[in-house]
Order: C-alpha cells, then sequence, then structure tokens
C-alpha cells in the first residue's frame, strides 16, 4: 500500500522543476493550472507554504527558502 507521502513526491517534482523561484527564494506557478493545483495540493500536507492565491497563480516558498523557518 502507498502511503501519502510517496504520493505527493510526483508532484513536488513536477512543482520544483516548472514553477518559477526568484533570486529571494519566493516561488510562483507561472499562472499556470497544473503547478497552482500542484502547490495547493503540496502546501495542504506542508510540503509548501503559501502566502498569495489568486486563481492560477499561487505564490509561496518551500521549505528550505521560507524565512520563517530560517530564523
Amino acid at each position: 500500500m502507498t502511503d501519502i507521502t510517496e504520493l505527493l513526491d510526483a508532484p513536488e517534482d513536477m512543482a520544483r522543476q516548472h514553477c518559477h523561484t526568484s533570486k529571494a527564494d519566493v516561488t510562483d506557478s507561472g499562472a499556470l493550472s497544473a503547478n497552482a493545483d500542484a502547490l495547493l495540493i503540496l502546501a495542504r500536507f506542508g510540503r509548501f507554504r503559501l502566502t498569495t492565491e489568486r486563481g492560477r497563480m499561487v505564490v509561496g516558498y518551500w521549505p528550505e527558502n521560507d524565512p520563517e523557518k530560517k530564523a
């Protein structure tokens, strides 16, 4: 039986490859539905922190880039 962690690996890999991360470590979906959906799912399970969600544009941080966790 597959657990949720294993099921989330594929959308996380896709999002890390396809979503833009700026020099300031902010990641966005690029206003693409598939990217936005992946980031929203990952956020529900603590693998991504959302800061803004407006339709297909989702913005936030990967855990290793999150300024709230770097303190």
